[in-house]
Order: structure tokens, then sequence, then C-alpha cells
């Protein structure tokens, strides 16, 4: 008994662990956060683009399908802080 319970835990918290990396994997926010960082924002327009959130679908000038892939990143708000 104590060694299928083991073999359970351990199943378990390797389900877990792909879950969380499945949801913490974001290949858009993550290219997208790297471009702020590279933008000048003295404004703080970007402030919400938070790169620990599941995907950029929240963030503002941000736009995404029902799939929650970004379709749309509202660049006329982007060009004021951009030049």
């Amino acid at each position: 008994p104590a060694m299928e319970a083991q073999t359970g835990a351990a199943l378990l918290l390797a389900c877990l662990l792909a879950l969380a990396t499945i949801a913490s994997s974001n290949n858009e926010g993550d290219i997208l956060y790297s471009q702020r960082q590279v933008w000048k924002d003295p404004n703080n327009v970007l402030t919400s683009w938070d790169p620990t959130l599941v995907n950029p679908c929240t963030w503002f000038h941000v736009t995404c399908n029902n799939v929650n892939s970004v379709i749309r990143v509202y660049a006329a708000s982007l060009f004021s802080f951009l030049l």
C-alpha cells in the first residue's frame, strides 16, 4: 500500500507539473513582452503587459480571438511613445 501511495503521488505531481508547464508557456505573450522591454514607454502605457499571466488577452492594447490567440495589437495607441 505504501508503494502504491508513493507511485500515485508521483504520478499526480508529474501531471500537475505538465499542466503548469502548458499553462505557463505562451509564446505570443513571451514575444510581446520581449518587445515591450525594447520599446520606450515613458508614460507606462504597457504596464498591464504582465508576463506572469497565462496569456496576453487581458493586456491593454491587445485583442485576442475566441481561442486566446493574439489577433491584433493596437498600434495607434503605441505610436506616441515609440517615436
